[in-house]
């Protein structure tokens, strides 16, 4: 007897793979890609300049800091503006050695949070495209070119790099450089659609232009990222993808750090969807109107939804193993490792997941191999995709649960 359980089950399992098939699809139809661009000769780079807002990142900054310098850009065209955002570390110590920079900008102002921050920046900016870098992450030397060549079609306003983890330490940093190179993968196939929703703060590239048409930055629930991206999106304002533009991320080493981020992530999300309401279904956000953004929503409640199933599931089997256990008493079994093509379950629910664990397989392939070009596909790594569900599944409920209550959370 088929139960509404079941029904929610199917429409879940329906609804991931229809939204995997489609994207894997729209991937393999014709795709942009930077040997398509009109591009800039060597004397036609555009003028940059990137801002890095600074919150106690001494441990860091001064890493971050040197890539930017390191970079194969026109030093007279680059410019690199510093915001301490009222530290109370000695990441200002760490700065003033760069005073007399010919490239460095140093800015100083009291703790009021990124967005501020840059804002504060975008008063002593007078090059023609500006971005952003966070004080913990770092850019290959080619990343601000690539970037750039991007501003050569007129109908481009902003560009997004593809993000990597650096060097991971610990098994949350091992699921997010998994996540990370899935989401290349992902971000390639919205900018297909013209439906990228967040310019992120490692090197997301804008004509100033962009700010001095629509306004500011401004706090949206703490993913200011996100909202100037939706912001573009109702000016027709054109976002980019540059998968040959590397940036390198830590990532939390921790649950809590990582639940914290993601926790804030999500409960951006939803609330600036939620503002940004009289917008979908309509013509203004096009494919992200439409699909993207409302798939994505749904998306959450049917993985509370799967999540809670999940745990469910395996709670009643301890407990059916225990009630056994307490009436037969244990009782130790040679393993019998003999296979019959009959053990393999035939059910819809175990085909369909089958089928969506070999689609996640194909976007971890052209993510790894095609868009960042690694020479290693299948690594120990990967084995994080079991567990992701389940710490993906958590965020999701807390950050539900926040917006319910509007309960914003800390920036860290």
């Amino acid at each position: 007897m088929t139960t509404p359980i079941d029904y929610i089950l199917y429409i879940s399992i329906f609804l991931g793979l229809y939204f995997q098939i489609f994207l894997l699809l729209t991937y393999l139809g014709w795709r942009e890609h930077k040997d398509d661009l009109p591009g800039f000769s060597e004397e036609q780079l555009p003028g940059v300049s990137i801002m890095v807002p600074c919150w106690n990142e001494a441990t860091t900054v001064q890493g971050t800091i040197d890539s930017l310098l390191a970079s194969n850009y026109p030093r007279d065209r680059l410019q690199i503006v510093i915001i301490d955002d009222g530290s109370t570390d000695n990441s200002w110590d760490i700065l003033k050695q760069f005073n007399n920079h010919p490239q460095i900008m140093l800015l100083q102002k009291e703790n009021g949070g990124k967005f501020t921050a840059l804002n504060y920046a975008l008063e002593y900016i007078t090059n023609p495209i500006v971005g952003c870098l966070d004080a913990d992450s770092a850019v290959d030397p080619n990343a601000i070119r690539y970037s750039a060549h991007w501003f050569s079609r007129d109908d481009v306003y902003g560009v997004v790099p593809s993000m990597v983890v650096q060097n991971p330490q610990t098994i949350m940093q091992h699921m997010q450089k998994v996540e990370y190179e899935v989401a290349t993968y992902l971000k390639n196939v919205l900018h297909q659609l013209e439906a990228l929703y967040v310019a992120p703060g490692p090197l997301t590239l804008f004509r100033k232009e962009v700010f001095d048409k629509l306004g500011p930055y401004v706090e949206a629930h703490h993913t200011e990222d996100l909202e100037i991206a939706l912001r573009m999106q109702v000016g027709d304002m054109r976002l980019a993808y540059s998968e040959d533009s590397l940036v390198y991320t830590k990532g939390p080493r921790t649950w809590k750090a990582l639940l914290k981020q993601r926790i804030r992530w999500t409960y951006g999300f939803i609330k600036n969807v939620q503002d940004y309401r009289r917008y979908l279904f309509t013509k203004e956000f096009g494919d992200l109107s439409l699909f993207i953004l409302p798939i994505s929503i749904i998306t959450l409640f049917f993985a509370v939804f799967v999540f809670g199933l999940m745990v469910t599931t395996i709670i009643s089997g301890w407990v059916q193993t225990v009630q056994t256990l307490l009436v037969t008493g244990f009782q130790f079994k040679q393993p019998n490792f003999s296979f019959d093509v009959f053990d393999i379950p035939s059910t819809a629910v175990s085909w369909f997941s089958f089928i969506g664990i070999v689609l996640l397989a194909i976007a971890l392939v052209i993510g790894r191999r095609i868009i960042l070009k690694q020479k290693e596909i299948f690594t120990l790594d990967i084995l994080t995709i079991i567990i992701y569900p389940f710490f993906s599944s958590w965020w999701t409920i807390r950050s539900l649960w926040n917006a319910f209550l509007s309960k914003k959370g800390t920036w860290r």
